[in-house]
């Protein structure tokens, strides 16, 4: 029968929460499920803002902590704990994360363990399906037997993930006491929204003693021996649908793995003689298919862990794009999810608009009770331009009619929208606030800090951004070449003239003689900000400037004061708002050299590319992960790269960047409407001289292709087409 604990939390108090610091996490996620700890596996300080087990922006672990007892026989548990020592811990698994320890009770009253080379060898295994699932193992080396208690402390605070971020609410809902049963625990929140939060813990085998913050076992090992302990977390939503509950943890762990590699095998996949970058290219495979997540039946990926697990329209979208090459049926997912959610009304609450984006769609408590506008929230200026422009380019690469017919309602809502933002091509396209408890600045610059003069005087709005009027000319000039496609000769000419006539406009408005380079931005008094920014090279991603000025700002860019040894800056060195260890003055961003990178490769400079490729390859060398973190900071020593404290790790657009980037800098364009792959000026950095693509989409084909250092030159070869007849073309000038 199940008992209901008499202890409960301070009901309706705001949480008080602490900080792991600065500490080794572990991540593993599935869409907008995951979790993150330190390197034992724990979730430990308990409330740690860093740490804990989330399921669609809600806690439910903020403390989760392993111990160890020694135990004489059948005798109660000892006091002394033993410690737990850190051997390694790994998350390449292609499911799991591995965590290695040894017990330690070292000491000359010690009784259990007096040889310091025998020890008891704990394996943790950690991994997020519909719920959170462990199996601890403990195998004794020792000559004899033992008996220990191995104990797991939790507790679940139900925080809303903008709580764990840092927002301050005026009151919270309550927390019920704890049901305890004999192998299980329910730990619920009732929430303002009338929603209750409910953390279902089940234990195998039962535990010796249960409450509703602890679990403990009495295991007996024999010497050579094993035993094992398997717990599973999950909200009360998936409980009554999960039949795989009953599923042994070794099974459910290999379906995983199983479903992955069928991942793997369905993409491209890329060999290089790079050993650091053919692990970030695997690791961000992995990485892209664990922020995957389903909406509306559509695969699209979550923005990144631990701040941003949700869906957003410009970081999705850049995301679909970057990974065009490993993978374009995300590319087709995500626009059709999108277009689910594209605005249909004015709502200054949400600053929905018709034809719209969304910029982020939350799930938790306080998305449902309204104190955040992200039901979703629509306070972005560049996502629906790049919905235009991701649309064409999935069309490019897959030729798929089909798609584009589903897709060209919501192509034209796009197309609107910037046509009423820009009054049809003869205005900048620009933003405000229009949310109380909206953004700021709504480019993919969002911080408070991010639009400013070089002496830090803020930008007042309303704001138009230089890359953002590339992305809507693109916009203009991709949608006419869909219409085209679609048949719609008359329409496509009117949007072929709004965008010559919208690039017009900007090379007047944001081209500064007296510079010679291009505006961060116009502000509201029509004053163009003269910061130096990396901003400025996504207008050649946009093709927007002529051949002269696309030189002049790639140049600008790979300067000292912006090309540090790492990658391009988001602003450049030497300016007096210049802080590499901000958020977006001066640190940097690898999906946003990506998109530079891409944008010099438009204009055939190679070496420009190469110059991005060869940093951020560097840059890889120093996180021992794998992975490309969200963004990074560098200092005034150009050796020297350090972490900054909370980049979100792994994050989308940053694990689809080395993609974009191999494309680039290896000059391939994929014509899948024409049947046709073309490339050009192929350069093979010098951090590699060998690269195998195989099974690279194009239209109704799969192409696999080697390139290789020949001499000074790129040697390239077709080795194999399935499918239907693809033609190749290499052009080097």
């Amino acid at each position: 029968m199940a008992l209901r604990s008499p202890d409960s939390a301070d009901e309706g108090a705001p949480l008080e929460l602490t900080t792991a610091g600065d500490i080794e996490t572990l991540v593993r996620a599935h869409g907008t499920r995951f979790i993150v700890t330190n390197k034992k596996g724990d979730v430990s300080p308990t409330g740690a803002r860093e740490l804990g087990l989330v399921f669609d922006d809600t806690r439910y672990l903020s403390r989760y902590e392993l111990s160890i007892r020694p135990r004489g026989g059948a005798e109660p548990a000892e006091p002394r704990e033993l410690a737990l020592v850190h051997l390694s811990s790994d998350s390449f698994d292609l499911a799991c994360n591995r965590i290695d320890l040894m017990v330690s009770g070292l000491g000359s009253d010690d009784a259990l363990l007096d040889d310091p080379q025998n020890f008891l060898h704990v394996r943790r295994r950690q991994f997020i399906d519909e719920r959170f699932r462990e199996q601890i193992e403990v195998v004794n080396y020792l000559p004899r037997r033992v008996h220990v208690e191995l104990s797991l402390s939790f507790a679940a605070d139900f925080a809303d993930v903008f709580e764990i971020r840092g927002a301050k609410r005026g009151r919270r809902g309550r927390m019920r006491p704890p049901v305890v049963d004999r192998r299980a625990v329910e730990l619920a929140y009732d929430g303002l929204d009338g929603t209750a939060y409910v953390a279902h813990f089940g234990f195998s085998p039962a535990p010796a003693r249960l409450s509703g913050a602890e679990a403990a076992f009495h295991l007996t090992i024999e010497p050579g021996g094993a035993a094992q302990v398997e717990i599973d977390i999950a909200p009360d939503d998936t409980v009554a649908t999960d039949a795989s509950r009953r599923v042994p943890f070794d099974a459910r762990l290999r379906a995983a793995r199983e479903d992955a590699a069928r991942y793997f095998d369905a993409c491209t996949r890329f060999r290089c003689d790079n050993a650091t970058i053919q692990d970030v290219l695997e690791q961000s495979t992995k990485d892209l298919l664990a922020l995957s997540l389903a909406l509306r039946g559509q695969r699209i990926v979550a923005a990144g862990i631990p701040w941003f697990c949700c869906p957003f329209g410009r970081d999705t979208l850049l995301t679909a794009y970057e990974a065009l090459t490993l993978d374009p049926g995300l590319a087709a997912s995500t626009l059709r999810a999108l277009a689910m959610f594209q605005g249909t009304r004015f709502d200054d609450f949400t600053e929905e608009e018709p034809g719209k984006i969304f910029h982020e769609l939350r799930f938790g408590e306080m998305t449902a009770c309204k104190e955040i506008p992200h039901s979703p929230y629509y306070g972005t200026i560049d996502a629906t331009p790049l919905f235009v422009v991701i649309a064409h380019a999935t069309h490019k690469v897959t030729g798929d009619d089909a798609l584009l017919a589903e897709l060209m309602p919501a192509i034209l809502a796009a197309l609107r929208w910037i046509d009423a933002r820009s009054a049809e091509g003869t205005r900048l396209v620009a933003y405000r606030q229009e949310s109380p408890r909206g953004l700021e600045n709504q480019g993919w610059k969002d911080s408070r800090a991010a639009l400013s003069f070089p002496d830090g005087r803020r930008a007042e709005p309303p704001i138009a951004l230089s890359e953002v009027q590339g992305y809507c000319v693109d916009a203009y000039r991709r949608g006419a070449s869909l219409l085209a496609s679609a048949g719609d000769h008359a329409a496509a000419a009117i949007y072929a003239a709004r965008a010559e006539r919208l690039r017009s406009l900007v090379e007047r408005a944001l081209y500064m003689p007296d510079f010679e380079r291009y505006a961060f931005a116009v502000d509201g008094h029509g004053v163009a900000l003269p910061t130096v920014v990396s901003n400025i090279g996504h207008l050649l991603w946009s093709r927007l400037p002529s051949p002269g000025r696309a030189r002049a700002t790639a140049d600008l860019l790979v300067a000292s004061e912006s090309l540090s040894a790492f990658g391009i800056r988001t602003l450049a060195a030497g300016q007096p708002v210049y802080n590499p260890l901000s958020y977006h003055n001066g640190t940097v961003w690898p999906h946003d050299n990506a998109i530079i990178a891409k944008g010099f490769a438009n204009y055939d400079l190679m070496d420009h590319a190469c110059a991005v490729f060869e940093a951020l390859t560097a840059a890889m060398t120093r996180f021992s992960d794998r992975r490309l973190p969200e963004l990074f900071c560098g200092t005034a020593e150009e050796g020297a790269l350090v972490r900054y404290p909370v980049a979100c790790s792994p994050q989308a657009w940053a694990a689809a960047a080395p993609f974009l980037l191999l494309q680039s800098v290896l000059g391939i364009h994929v014509d899948g409407v024409h049947q046709r792959i073309v490339v050009r000026n192929p350069r093979m950095p010098a951090s590699m001289s060998r690269v195998e693509i195989e099974g690279l989409r194009v239209g109704r084909s799969r192409v696999s292709l080697r390139l290789r250092r020949a001499g000074k030159r790129c040697h390239v070869d077709r080795l194999d087409v399935v499918g239907a007849p693809l033609r190749t073309f290499v052009e080097i000038e």
